[in-house]
C-alpha cells in the first residue's frame, strides 16, 4: 500500500507541476486575459510581421498580433485589442506596418482619420491598410527598403556603425566645430551657387564637344606615338643632323659676325636706290614688253652691218635763258606713257626738265639723255653703257621722245 500510494503521489505532483506549466503559458498568451478582436487586411508585407507583434494608437501599445493567414495575394492579420482602449479607437482607423528601427521588427501603427466620427471599433471588426497617398508612399519605402537591408547585411552595417559612433565619441565640439565652418562656407558659397550653376552647364557643353572630338583626338594620340616611334627609331639620323645645324649655326654666327655690320651697311645704303625701284616698279611689264615689240625693228635697222635711216628735223630748241640749266626734276611717278604699243608721232608731254617751256624736247642731248639711252641701246650693241657712242643718242634719242624716224 505504501509503494501504491508513494506512485500516486508521483502522478499527482507531474499533473500539478503539467498544470502549472500549462497555466503559465496560458497567462503568458494571455489566454485568460479579456482583449476584443478585430481583422486587418493587408498586402503581401503584412507576412513579415510576427505572432505577438505589438499594435500601437499614436505611439501607445493598444494590443498585439495574434495571427497571420496569407493566400499568396494579401495577409489577413488577427489583432487583440485591450477592452480599456477600444472606446478610444474608431471604427474607421486605419493600419500602417512600420519598423520600430531601422533593422528592427516591424509592428502595426494605426492611423485614425482626420476628423473621424465614426464608432469605436468593436469585435469583429474589419480594418484594412492605409491607402492615403502617405501610407502609399511609406509602404513604397518600406517595399524598397527591405532589398536594400538585406544586400547591405545589417550585421556588418551595425558593426560598421559601432566603430563609427566609437570613432567620433569625445569629438563632439571639433565636429561642432566644422559643422560651423562649413555653414560659414556654405553660406559664401550661397550668393554663387547661379554661376556654379551656369559653369556647371557649359562645363557639360564643354564635355559633349570633348566627346564628338574624342575620335579625331585619339587618331592624334595614335598619329604622335606613331612619330614618337619613328623619333627613336631615326634617333642617329636625328642626332646627326642636329650636329650638322649645329656646325652651320657655328659657321653662320662667324659669318654675321664678321660681315655683321657690311650687311647692314649695305642694306641701308641699298634702301633708296630699292625704294625708287620699287616706286617704278608698275613701268617695268610695259617697258619690257615695248623692248621685246621694238626688237625687230632694231633687227631691221642693223641689217647688212649698215644702218639706213631718214631723219626729219625738228625745231630747233631755243637758247638756254638764265636759271634753265638742263636737269631732269620729273616727280610724276611711274607712268607707261602709250607702252608698250607708243604712238607715233608721241603726244606733247610736259615734264620738269628745268626750262620754261617745260617740253620733253628740251632734254635732248643732254648728258643725263645720253646715260639713258645709253642704258637701252647697250645691249643691242653689245657694249657697255658707257661706251655707246654718241651717235646712238643722236638716232634713239628722238624715237625714245616720240619723234618720227623712218628706216629704210
Amino acid at each position: 500500500m505504501r509503494r501504491v500510494r508513494l506512485r500516486v503521489y508521483g502522478v499527482v505532483f507531474l499533473a500539478v507541476l503539467a498544470l502549472l506549466l500549462s497555466l503559465s503559458v496560458a497567462v503568458y498568451r494571455q489566454a485568460f486575459t479579456p482583449v476584443v478582436r478585430i481583422t486587418l487586411e493587408a498586402d503581401s508585407l503584412g507576412n513579415q510581421l510576427d505572432r505577438r507583434a505589438d499594435v500601437k494608437l499614436r505611439g501607445l501599445l493598444v494590443g498585439e498580433v495574434r495571427g497571420v493567414r496569407a493566400d499568396g495575394t494579401k495577409a489577413t492579420l488577427d489583432i487583440a485589442l485591450k477592452p480599456e482602449h477600444v472606446p478610444y479607437i474608431p471604427a474607421d482607423v486605419h493600419a500602417r506596418l512600420l519598423p520600430k528601427t531601422l533593422f528592427g521588427e516591424k509592428y502595426v501603427d494605426l492611423v485614425v482619420p482626420a476628423g473621424s466620427s465614426a464608432r469605436p471599433i468593436r469585435a469583429g471588426d474589419v480594418i484594412t491598410q492605409d491607402r492615403t497617398r502617405v501610407g502609399i508612399e511609406l509602404q513604397q519605402l518600406m517595399n524598397d527598403l527591405l532589398p536594400l537591408l538585406r544586400t547591405v547585411k545589417p550585421g556588418e552595417l551595425n558593426a560598421t556603425l559601432s566603430a563609427f559612433a566609437t570613432a567620433l565619441e569625445g569629438r563632439g565640439d571639433r565636429i561642432g566645430d566644422n559643422l560651423t565652418r562649413m555653414e560659414a562656407y556654405l553660406r559664401r558659397l550661397n550668393p554663387h551657387l547661379p554661376s556654379l550653376k551656369e559653369d556647371i552647364a557649359r562645363f557639360a557643353d564643354v564635355a559633349e564637344v570633348y566627346g564628338d572630338a574624342a575620335p579625331d583626338l585619339m587618331r592624334i594620340l595614335r598619329n604622335t606615338v606613331t612619330t614618337s616611334r619613328t623619333l627613336v627609331e631615326k634617333k642617329e639620323q636625328l642626332a646627326a643632323a642636329l650636329t650638322s645645324t649645329t656646325t652651320t649655326a657655328r659657321t653662320a654666327d662667324g659669318f654675321l659676325a664678321a660681315t655683321g655690320d657690311r650687311l647692314i651697311t649695305l642694306g641701308r645704303v641699298s634702301r633708296p636706290t630699292l625704294e625708287l625701284f620699287a616706286r617704278y616698279s608698275p613701268e617695268y611689264p610695259c617697258l619690257l614688253e615695248g623692248l621685246v615689240r621694238q626688237e625687230k625693228a632694231s633687227e631691221e635697222a642693223f641689217r647688212g652691218g649698215r644702218m639706213r635711216i631718214t631723219l626729219e628735223v625738228v625745231q630747233q630748241r631755243p637758247a638756254y635763258e638764265p636759271g634753265e640749266e638742263p636737269f631732269y626734276g620729273e616727280r610724276s611717278g611711274p607712268n607707261c606713257r602709250g607702252l608698250p604699243n607708243p604712238r607715233v608721232p608721241a603726244p606733247h608731254t610736259k615734264l620738269n626738265d628745268g626750262t620754261s617751256s617745260g617740253s620733253s624736247s628740251q632734254v635732248s642731248g643732254t648728258p643725263a639723255e645720253q646715260r639713258a639711252i645709253g642704258s637701252l641701246v647697250a645691249p643691242v650693241l653689245g657694249v657697255p653703257a658707257d661706251e655707246v657712242p654718241p651717235v646712238a643718242t643722236l638716232l634713239f634719242g628722238p624715237m625714245a621722245r616720240g619723234t618720227a624716224v623712218s628706216v629704210v
